[in-house]
């Protein structure tokens, strides 16, 4: 089966990542091994309007976006399979006594807009697409990092930091490290100490990207209901897929 590739900082030439629209993909920032600094954008400089949570499906060679994330009644082709394993075959789920099991539940990811800093002045305009996983259940994914990093508190409960405020906000490092007996790499979050101003680094940003600037909900590709089905034929095999969709569709209140 082929799955993301988590040992490098690209996914391999054919995985069909499908999170972002294809006219907002050469934006995604993949973050490289070393140091990078981000300057978030928020419009308001507070709260959590600055990122948008949602979930995501993954498939051999691929993952799409949960259809609740543009729908929150929404259930996906993923959803219904999973009820119809709970019913029917669970012991064919993934679980902690059946590691190779089918794993339909979706995962937590976000996305946000951000500067990517360069000393040159050549700042880019990205969009960061990563894990936000909270670290329960395995290693906390890199937007759950950021997350808790710029809203830490001191002993006083005052912010440690202020990195979303327009003008006076601060930086944002991540520097990826290789690990010494793994091939995943760990990443590692710190704020910087000096104001920068988000509107001075826009400037900087060729029009082309600055002009590709919008919510966050339309940088965001939707999968068709067919598609969904595809997908998770080449997870559980296509005739399997076929008799579950047929089931659920008899059997649809």
């Amino acid at each position: 089966m082929t799955t993301m590739n988590h040992n490098s900082n690209t996914p391999p030439k054919n995985y069909q990542d499908r999170i972002l629209r294809p006219e907002f993909e050469h934006l995604r920032l993949n973050f490289p091994y070393g140091t990078t600094w981000l300057r978030i954008l928020s419009s308001s400089g507070s709260g959590d309007n600055w990122r948008m949570p949602l979930l995501a499906h993954e498939f051999p060679g691929g993952r799409y976006v949960h259809p609740a994330t543009f729908n929150p009644d929404q259930r996906s082709a993923f959803d219904v399979a999973h009820d119809w394993f709970c019913r029917f075959r669970p012991q064919m789920l993934r679980s902690k006594s059946n590691r190779r099991g089918y794993r339909l539940r979706p995962i937590p990811l976000c996305v946000f807009w951000a500067i990517k800093y360069s000393e040159s002045g050549n700042h880019s305009l990205k969009l960061v697409v990563e894990s936000s996983r909270n670290g329960v259940n395995g290693p906390a994914g890199l937007a759950h990092e950021i997350h808790r990093k710029i809203t830490e508190k001191d002993e006083n409960d005052q912010p440690m930091c202020d990195a979303l405020h327009p003008e006076h906000g601060v930086m944002v490092c991540v520097e990826r490290c290789k690990r010494r007996f793994s091939k995943l790499p760990v990443d590692r979050v710190r704020a910087g100490r000096i104001p920068c101003s988000f509107n001075d680094l826009f400037g900087k940003v060729r029009r082309k990207e600055s002009s590709a600037l919008c919510l966050l909900e339309r940088t965001l590709r939707e999968t068709t209901v067919d598609q969904e089905w595809h997908f998770l034929g080449r997870l559980i095999t296509p005739e399997l897929a076929d008799e579950i969709r047929t089931y659920a569709l008899r059997h649809r209140a």
